[in-house]
């Protein structure tokens, strides 16, 4: 950073030979970790006392403006404006932040301080470590909530985040919301509906109240309309109608996917036709992208509103790479609408060249994590819309390519990391499908990057092992990996079966829930009681009368595992694993109970194929709907 900054005291007093002590770190990450639960909990009080004991540690930094350098910081940022930022830097931007929260500062420093660490949250090494960043800057919050809610926004955006970092963001949401709404300000209320769309899509299952996020998130967007109504000029681009159309992305974002938590988001911000109104905000994005006239988009950026939501997308303030950003990823979720809803193999090759436009604008915007997820799934559309085995291995092979791209761009990140276990998984089944023998090779080698996203570890270790490739995972590792993604009142039953609790702890939680009756049946079935075996088939059959055959020589393990799972994701590691264990009738039985219940017509599809190929687990055409339903679902 010696073009950027010189030293200062802070380095002086927090390292030693210019390293940090690992101590040091793990002993304020758990400080500021535990002042983040007590948030969670309830007691701001108690979660302020513990960050000021935390800045007690810097007591010798006496104030934020003349001890811990806020010029320096403010140079800092003016660089990134010219040239980029480095990741050595966002942190140390982080840590000044830090440090700075347990002081008195202003509004305007405390937005500084923010702004700058907003970019090193994007960058973290873990997601363990999003929670306890987010609390050590919580009081900057206080004095700067606007940009404090797009801290959560930019959190929000990475993969397999915890439970109680996910509940974080959410209960702080909640909190910000009226302050938000109190000031003329829309593009925070444009982050905060940001912010609530990511957990509405990606955390369904980690949000206690999913209608009431999906409630607040519309009554933000309300209120832009309103405003944007009340204020837009008529006809035309402005600031005040692209924000509203950014808000509108987000808002569709979250209702195009399906399921419950879509439905009440359509109905509360009032949606009608999904994919029209999809079409419409694209074709908005798209005329912005398209705009040549410098004069116009200058026009644009002179409001502040607009100018201020610009720089949080983008630390050199550029409007065309912003909307490019913003456009790239709205392209990515319409594709993803597309993929879910195709009916035939020409639909499915029509995902995959939305997916390939995609890809080409990250690879120009050089955002290579979102460049490798939108190849992937360009990939995987194609390997979808094979009719054979052959043609089906022949398109995989593509995977191998894709894999070594991955090494190009190596980036020691949370959100690269996660993104790197996917193309990875790809490759080592398809090795492992065409007979490569390297794939067990690879697998160990690479086998900690694979593990970074426990689903996808599992799901693709299972399929390796269906394929004659390393050693599968066992029942206690799916339920532990997956259970977010478990039935709250069916899981307990599954780890009992997987020997994580005994029968007597499992009843006593079974009591706790609202449902217990429901899950308390499941343990006895589980535990081999006949009667309850039978409540549980009768369930089944309810709904699929089409499964009677199946139920006749299903066990109360092999119901319970059907039942269990929320999400396609979990269900296809219980099927793999049953395939695993030889189980032809247990994967049938997914196959059906998925594709019967379903409102994805692809997933419908293709769980189907499972049902009508796998009385013979070893036949090619089972092997080709489980392998397909891998690349949808991994």
């Amino acid at each position: 950073m010696d073009e950027a900054l010189d030293t200062c005291v802070v380095d002086d007093y927090m390292t030693a030979s210019d390293i940090v002590a690992p101590l040091t770190i793990q002993l304020v990450a758990s400080m500021y970790r535990a002042a983040g639960l007590r948030y969670l909990e309830g007691a701001p009080a108690v979660a302020a006392k513990i960050l000021r004991e935390v800045a007690s540690i810097f007591s010798p930094l006496d104030s934020a403006a003349s001890t811990i350098g806020i010029e320096t910081l403010k140079a800092l940022v003016d660089s990134w404006r010219r040239r980029g930022f480095t990741l050595p830097e966002t942190f140390y931007a982080l840590g000044l932040a830090a440090m700075a929260a347990g002081a008195e500062v202003d509004e305007e420093t405390a937005d500084l301080l923010l702004y700058a660490a907003s970019f090193a949250v994007q960058e973290v090494a873990h997601p363990v470590a999003v929670l306890p960043i987010l609390a050590a800057l919580r009081p900057l919050g206080k004095k700067a909530p606007h940009i404090y809610v797009s801290l959560l926004a930019a959190a929000s955006e990475l993969r397999t985040l915890g439970q109680k970092t996910v509940e974080y963001i959410y209960v702080a949401l909640q909190q910000l919301r009226g302050r938000l709404t109190d000031t003329e300000r829309i593009w925070p209320l444009v982050e905060a509906i940001r912010a609530y769309s990511n957990l509405v899509r990606r955390y369904p299952e980690h949000i206690k109240s999913g209608w009431r996020a999906a409630a607040n998130m519309c009554s933000l967007y309300d209120e832009i309309k309103e405003r944007d109504a009340a204020t837009a000029p008529e006809g035309g681009l402005s600031a005040q109608r692209l924000l509203n159309t950014i808000a509108k992305a987000y808002v569709l974002a979250a209702a195009l996917p399906g399921g419950n938590l879509a439905q009440h988001v359509q109905w509360h911000c009032g949606l009608d036709d999904l994919e029209k109104e999809a079409e419409t905000v694209k074709s908005m994005l798209d005329e912005v992208a398209a705009t040549a006239d410098p004069e116009k988009l200058r026009e644009i950026m002179e409001n502040e509103d607009f100018a201020k939501w610009v720089r949080t997308r983008s630390h050199t303030s550029d409007i065309g790479r912003a909307i490019e950003d913003l456009r790239a990823w709205f392209t990515y979720v319409l594709a993803r609408y597309k993929l879910n809803h195709a009916l035939d193999e020409m639909k499915l090759e029509e995902a995959a060249e939305e997916f390939e436009k995609v890809a080409e604008m990250r690879k120009r915007l050089k955002h290579w994590g979102n460049y490798l997820i939108a190849r992937s799934l360009a990939l995987r559309a194609c390997v979808l819309a094979a009719k054979s085995w052959g043609e089906l291995l022949e398109r995989a092979g593509d995977f191998r390519e894709l894999w070594e791209e991955v090494g190009k761009h190596r980036k020691p990140t949370a959100r690269y990391l996660a993104t790197a276990a996917l193309p990875l998984g790809e490759y080592l089944v398809y090795l492992a499908a065409s007979g490569d023998k390297r794939g067990a090779e690879v697998l160990k080698k690479w086998r900690w990057l694979l593990d970074y996203d426990g689903e996808v570890s599992v799901n693709t270790r299972l399929m390796l092992k269906l394929l004659g490739v390393g050693e599968g995972a066992k029942l206690e590792e799916v339920v532990d990996v997956f259970k977010p993604r478990l039935s709250p009142e069916y899981r307990p039953a599954l780890s009992m079966l997987a020997g994580l609790l005994q029968k007597d702890k499992v009843l006593e939680i079974c009591k706790q829930l609202s449902k217990s009756e429901v899950c308390i049946d499941a343990v006895v079935a589980a535990a081999g009681d006949q009667e309850a075996v039978e409540r549980l088939k009768l369930e089944i059959e309810r709904e699929v009368p089409e499964a009677h055959l199946l139920l006749e020589v299903a066990d109360g393990k092999t119901l319970v595992e059907v039942l269990t799972p929320i999400l396609p994701a979990a269900q296809l590691a219980f099927m793999l694993l049953a395939a695993v264990e030889g189980r032809a009738d247990a994967v049938r039985l997914h196959g059906l109970w998925v594709s019967a219940r379903s409102k994805r017509p692809l997933a419908r599809r293709l769980f189907r194929a499972v049902y009508e190929n796998c009385g013979g687990l070893n036949s090619e055409g089972c092997r080709m709907a489980l392998l397909k339903l891998y690349y949808l679902h991994h």
